[in-house]
């Protein structure tokens, strides 16, 4: 085993849901407590007009993660939580391809009931438009082959219905020792 198997120089944080699961909000909040860590949401990254939301539009997505998330490595960030450019388990495994020096993934979705969703969805401040959420709720269901065909990853499902965004962060903290330690025991 070499030093680099002892002690992961790559690692990934994937966090992923549907709309209004809070994955910008988690992103965001887990990067103060992740250790040599950096962020890279794909919604900041997939602001481009018009957006398409065609397959060739999701590669670019995807490749552009990718660029970013193998530079931070480069720089010595540890650590990279990314999320907000995936739904199915397909979708993870293409973006996988373009990482493929990553030494430890770990797959985080977000689930929250309907009518929470739609709560948050409601009164965020990045607003949509119910045609938007309908196009969006036609094609943003939950995959579960994540959970149940892991390839590459450890799937952790975090139930963040009844959580503050705190409470999420602590959640996840605490099913990835390897990286926060025990600092998301509560």
């Amino acid at each position: 085993m070499t030093s680099s198997d002892q002690n992961p120089e790559r690692r990934l944080i994937l966090i992923s849901g549907q709309e209004g699961a809070g994955k910008t909000t988690i992103i965001r909040a887990l990067l103060p407590h992740t250790p040599r860590g950096a962020r890279v949401d794909a919604e900041d990254l997939g602001q481009v007009n018009p957006c398409l939301f065609d397959d060739a539009f999701w590669r670019l997505l995807r490749l552009n993660v990718a660029v970013l998330v193998r530079n931070y490595w480069a720089a010595g960030f540890q650590n990279v939580i990314t999320g907000s450019f995936f739904i199915t388990r397909d979708d993870f495994l293409r973006f996988r391809e373009l990482v493929p020096d990553v030494d430890e993934a770990y797959l985080v979705q977000l689930v929250v009931q309907p009518a929470e969703r739609r709560r948050r969805r409601l009164t965020r401040a990045k607003r949509t438009a119910q045609e938007w959420r309908d196009q969006v709720d036609r094609v943003d269901v939950v995959d579960p082959a994540i959970a149940g065909d892991q390839d590459g990853y450890r799937y952790l499902a975090v139930d963040s219905t009844e959580l503050t965004p705190e409470q999420t962060v602590a959640a996840v903290m605490r099913e990835i020792p390897e990286i926060y330690g025990g600092q998301g025991a509560t």
